[in-house]
């Protein structure tokens, strides 16, 4: 609008008519000048009224706009003081409710009952209270959510589960996992059957053939080792060694002892004339907890032989 050709100073109104008013003009010009002052006086009051009037670097102190749309406007480092802009007080430390493309803010940013569609992103922001996705700020237990990635800190604790519905298991494979039938004890599922357990007493259990879940007594120690000449070991297993006490006479020492000496030992002898085996040197040297003392005895008189093949396994 041409009304932004007067000066707010009167003295500097001086340009040549109807643009100004300069001393000594023409009597005739006068009449110009007025006229084209009240077409920009009424021009300036329809633009206010119809909301086509633009503003540069405006300055409002208090009041407020009513009924105003701007669309496709760009405010440039504008002042308001006072007044409201869509129903938040300016200048006010409390916002009213609005829409923002972009909310930015410095210092301390309180949010109350607010909702965040599509993405939030802060940095070193503090959240107290409320909720997201349903699952409650701060507190002790979480509400059902789905995570891609869930990393916690410290104790996490999940419900004990059954067999047909573990407490730990994947995506669409919900009868398979991990899951606690009693305390301290561990149990494993497939399918909705249990197949495994570790027990209160450490006792491994699983099902391999037995029907049901059963404990498995392992094999704690074996070897395989030629008894005639020189002992050489063939293979073993938690055996370190083998000593030769004499003809057929041997001890078997242990890497790592058996917890008690009331282990089952199952042996079986090779040779030409071999007939028996006699643990603990005819009864006379008891088994321990980390040695086995035998005899191979021969087929006729039951006399002490060398074994060509011996091999001894202990189960506990």
């Amino acid at each position: 609008m041409a009304y932004t050709k007067y000066s707010l100073t009167p003295a500097n109104n001086t340009a040549a008519p109807p643009d100004g008013a300069p001393e000594g003009m023409l009597p005739s010009a006068v009449n110009d000048t007025m006229r084209d002052m009240m077409a920009q006086i009424r021009d300036a009051g329809d633009g206010i009224r119809d909301g086509t009037y633009t503003m540069t670097a405006p300055k409002i102190t208090g009041g407020t706009i009513t009924g105003a749309t701007f669309t496709g406007n760009t405010f440039s480092s504008p002042v308001i003081s006072g007044g409201t802009i869509n129903n938040a007080t300016i200048g006010a430390t409390t916002a009213s409710t609005g829409a923002f493309s972009t909310l930015s803010a410095t210092g301390a940013t309180t949010f109350s009952g607010a909702t965040v569609a599509n993405t939030f992103s802060s940095s070193g922001a503090t959240i107290t209270g409320g909720t997201i996705n349903s699952t409650a700020i701060g507190g002790t237990t979480a509400a059902a959510g789905k995570f891609t990635t869930l990393e916690a800190t410290g104790v996490t604790t999940v419900q004990a589960g059954t067999a047909a519905l573990p407490a730990i298991t994947t995506t669409g494979d919900t009868n398979t996992g991990i899951f606690f039938s009693a305390a301290d004890t561990i149990d494993f599922t497939e399918g909705g059957a249990a197949v495994g357990q570790f027990d209160s007493s450490a006792n491994f259990k699983f099902n391999s053939g037995y029907g049901s879940v059963a404990t498995a007594y392992g094999c704690r120690a074996w070897v395989n080792f030629n008894g005639t000449g020189t002992v050489a070991i063939r293979g073993s297993g938690n055996v370190s060694s083998i000593t030769d006490n004499g003809t057929g006479d041997y001890t078997v020492n242990f890497t790592t002892a058996i917890i008690d000496a009331n282990y089952n030992v199952n042996g079986a002898l090779g040779g030409s004339t071999i007939q028996a085996i006699d643990i603990g040197n005819l009864s006379t040297v008891a088994p321990t907890t980390t040695t086995l003392q035998f005899l191979s005895r021969g087929t006729t008189s039951g006399t002490p032989i060398d074994a060509t093949y011996a091999n001894i396994s202990i189960f506990r």
